[in-house]
């Protein structure tokens, strides 16, 4: 039992979360930052349809007691209270102008959550294709490691048969160092890649998790351009939004002067001060009325609202045309970007091809005498540099391929 509990104990604790850019959809969607703007939009919701609500009666139920000190009712203590109650008749239209306020509030909230997602989803697939991407450099100076090792026991082997100085491994020792070094960096980086990505969908960044994730060839994915439709894009809606927000707002503040018009009624006891009666039965009061305000002057201060509301309205619509210059770009680059990423994926392919053949022409030619240590180590750093560009091609294809991706979730509000 004893050894039972502790093979369990010790699984929970080596125990990691395993993520696929499969579960990344689900993932992304209950992130922090993501849950936050859904609470948010939650909010937005509940205050919806309060054109219908102020049109129900407000009612309050009342009850006091009062103690007199001073005057005729001197230690007197009477009850006071009872029940109100008024409807909201006619607005001026400012009730249904606030309704619309919370409602384009409500679909700004959604978007928000939308877009908060989306960004999310992105940043992940960029952390995981950076992450792919170390994994992959990592491989490569291991291979390296492997090749310099190979040269330092050829180099030793022909310095003991005398035909090369005792020199002609140190180069390739210098080699080895280098390459621990680096291996030593790609995994701290490694780690600072799991941590990000920890954080950036909820985990805790001690607890371990394992990415499974690898930059494809382009070949295997199928494209996704951004949509041109820059009109239904939920950037632009956003932006159309705040626009339409502050227009509903200037037009509120422009019906300062216009009527209210309200009903009211109330059943009511008064004190003996207020209702000069000594019966409580004389003291009550009941009563149905209506109310019409009319605002006659108000400082000025209906004026200058309007007009500052007039000049935000103003402001977001200059925004919106901004926010619309400024998604064209953004498609339009991560469009380009995507196209240069698959030209130049192909072309680091054809290179590694040929910096296999070359390295492994020198190696033969050092075999035979023909070259020297330098020639080696410069064939071995020449296949490193172009293993490791074409890797980054491909780490770019995919951060492209996220870009596009995230613009294209984004190209209709719904």
């Amino acid at each position: 039992m004893q050894f039972l509990l502790i093979f369990l104990l010790s699984s929970l604790s080596f125990s990691s979360v395993s993520l696929t850019e499969v579960s990344l959809q689900t993932l992304a969607a209950e992130a922090p930052s993501v849950q936050a703007l859904r609470q948010r939009l939650i909010s937005a919701e509940q205050l919806k349809g309060s054109l219908n609500r102020s049109f129900y009666p407000k009612i309050n139920l009342s009850y006091g007691r009062e103690r007199y000190t001073t005057g005729p009712y001197y230690q007197v203590n009477q009850p006071f209270g009872g029940i109100e109650a008024h409807v909201n008749i006619f607005n001026s239209g400012k009730d249904s102008l606030e309704n619309s306020k919370r409602e384009k509030e409500a679909e700004i909230a959604s978007i928000d959550q939308k877009m908060a997602g989306a960004h999310v989803l992105a940043e992940a697939r960029k952390a995981f294709a950076h992450f792919a991407y170390l994994e992959e450099i990592e491989s490569i100076i291991v291979e390296a490691m492997k090749f310099n090792e190979t040269n330092i026991q050829g180099s030793q082997k022909r310095i003991n048969a005398g035909l090369t100085s005792s020199t002609d491994v140190l180069d390739f020792k210098q080699q080895k160092i280098s390459l621990e070094q680096e291996f030593e960096g790609i995994k701290y980086e490694k780690g600072a890649v799991q941590r990000l990505t920890s954080v950036l969908l909820g985990y805790n960044p001690s607890e371990e998790i394992q990415i499974q994730y690898s930059n494809s060839h382009p070949d295997h994915h199928t494209e996704k351009t951004p949509s041109s439709n820059f009109g239904q894009s939920a950037l632009m809606r956003r932006a159309s939004l705040l626009s339409d927000i502050s227009l509903l707002e200037k037009e509120s503040a422009s019906r300062w002067w216009t009527p209210k018009f309200d009903v009211f009624g109330y059943a009511l006891r008064f004190t003996q001060k207020e209702r000069e009666y000594a019966e409580p039965g004389q003291r009550n009061d009941v009563s149905i009325g209506f109310r019409l305000t009319f605002p006659i002057f108000d400082g000025g201060e209906g004026f200058r609202k309007t007009s500052a509301t007039q000049a935000v309205s103003k402001a977001y619509e200059h925004q919106a045309f901004q926010r619309r210059l400024e998604v064209q770009k953004e498609t339009l680059d991560a469009s380009k970007k995507l196209e240069l990423a698959h030209k130049l994926i192909h072309g680091a392919e054809d290179n590694v091809k040929v910096m296999e053949e070359y390295r492994e022409g020198i190696l033969r030619e050092y075999t035979r005498g023909v070259k020297n240590s330098p020639d080696v180590l410069q064939a071995n750093d020449r296949w490193i540099s172009a293993r490791s560009k074409f890797a980054e091609v491909k780490k770019n294809y995919q951060f492209a391929r996220a870009e596009a991706l995230y613009l294209e979730s984004l190209s209709s509000p719904k």
